[in-house]
């Protein structure tokens, strides 16, 4: 089995070959039919994104996954950083059990809890090892498909989010994922820039000011690479993320204007109004669990550990730190679910510190480094479609302000589609979307 490699500019192409599987169950789906390995990956990018619970966070798609680790894990030297993000994870899985361990004379600790840390992170590793070899039989664009399809069937509308409003809590990930997809394996830009338009319009109706600023931002990017270009040698990663950086910036300033100036609904309006005069920001009003983590990275240095339920003291240290910021910490929602038996701060890069201590901190970097730089390549050779946008905007701020356990199905598919290819960088391009006869690889037609 071999992949095809094409140059930016179209003019020279070759076949690189797969590693050699090294297991019998590796050598058989290398030599499967190419439609038995693509049913494969479709089945299993499907019930990955459905989130089919068994007990204690084990999924179905988690056994799947584990279960295929000799397909996948030959084909991770392809990719840029994939063997250093699973060897991180793993130590990231041993510094758990001992900082458990450590915690257990003070703490309280839950063996359901650790159980489910440990495979969450575990259906973390094996799911983007999957979708990396599902890369290498399937385009990026139906990964993202049939992923969101999964995402969709997976919908549930028993929860009380989700009554609230089904569109947010239930929908609007998953068809944005599904919608983009298409218009990534249509290869228009103009098709994108409709689709990425209609969505942001769709948010400012639904109360959605995140999910606003997402796709704002996916529209900006997919309009700066729309303009005629001409190629340069002097196009660069570090660049494009500067010029993101402060993108991102001015969208901020621009959309909390427009939230004050009720663009977005009273109820918007409203409640970003009390987050401002209570805390003075609107990122640290809106995310009052980042003050609660630097208190506790303060107090406890190292972590905790899987299943480790806070003391008194820890959570006297978090609501002190909350309390800080104009907080009023004295709710059940820091009680019941921050510290209600275990320690859920709100984000992936403080819950893995917190489950797996200076590990997990260097796991979340790792992950924010794979992420950041692979926009930056695609964006500085104006070859990033919207589903790579929106997914790596979105997935950067999960790492800051999204609990794991609820990120954890998003963030396989932005790791598994966005960590680039171990070849010369200008071909990373041409590999994220399938090649039409007679267009050019690397870019979209307009």
């Amino acid at each position: 089995m071999s992949f095809q490699v094409r140059s930016t500019d179209g003019t020279a192409a070759r076949r690189a070959p797969m590693p050699p599987p090294r297991t019998r169950a590796g050598l058989f789906i290398a030599q499967a039919p190419p439609v038995v390995n693509k049913f494969i990956a479709v089945i299993v990018l499907v019930i990955v994104a459905m989130r089919l619970e068994i007990d204690q966070g084990v999924t179905v798609g988690v056994l799947a996954c584990v279960a295929l680790f000799p397909v996948w894990f030959p084909v991770l030297r392809q990719y840029w950083g994939a063997r250093l993000f699973v060897l991180a994870g793993v130590i990231a899985i041993g510094s758990g059990l001992w900082l458990t361990a450590l915690s257990a004379p003070t703490h309280d600790t839950s063996l359901g809890q650790a159980f489910g840390a440990i495979a969450g992170l575990v259906g973390l590793l094996s799911g983007v090892g999957f979708v990396l070899w599902a890369r290498t039989v399937l385009p990026d664009s139906q990964i993202a498909i049939w992923y969101g399809a999964g995402i969709l069937l997976g919908v549930s509308p028993s929860s009380e989010l989700y009554a609230a409003n089904p569109w947010r809590f239930g929908y609007s990930v998953a068809l944005t994922i599904l919608l983009l997809g298409i218009t990534l394996q249509l290869r228009r830009r103009w098709l994108e820039l409709a689709v990425a338009l209609l969505l942001t319009v769709v948010a400012t109706l639904t109360d959605a000011r995140s999910t606003f600023a997402f796709m704002l931002l996916t529209v900006l990017l997919v309009v700066w690479q729309m303009r005629p270009t001409r190629p340069t040698r002097g196009k660069s990663a570090l660049r494009a993320l500067l010029g993101l950086g402060a993108l991102a910036l001015i969208v901020f300033n621009v959309i909390q204007a427009l939230i004050l100036d009720g663009a977005l609904g009273e109820a918007t309006q409203k409640r970003t109004l009390a987050q401002l005069e209570e805390a003075g920001s609107l990122i640290l009003g809106g995310r009052p669990e980042v003050a609660a983590t630097i208190a506790l990275m303060q107090h406890q240095p190292w972590g905790f550990g899987v299943g480790t339920a806070p003391n008194p003291e820890d959570i006297l240290a978090a609501k002190t730190g909350m309390a800080a910021i104009n907080y009023d910490p004295n709710n059940g929602y820091v009680e019941n679910y921050m510290f209600g038996g275990h320690v859920e701060l709100h984000s992936i890069i403080g819950d893995f510190w917190a489950s797996f201590g200076i590990p997990g901190l260097l796991l979340a970097v790792i992950i924010l480094v794979l992420i950041v730089r692979s926009v930056g390549v695609h964006v500085s050779a104006n070859t990033a479609s919207a589903v790579l946008l929106y997914l790596g905007v979105k997935a950067v701020w999960f790492m800051f302000f999204g609990p794991f356990f609820s990120s954890s199905v998003l963030l396989v598919l932005v790791l598994g589609l966005l960590i680039t290819r171990r070849v010369p960088t200008e071909t990373d391009a041409a590999l994220l979307r399938p090649t039409l006869p007679g267009a050019p690889p690397a870019r979209f037609r307009p």
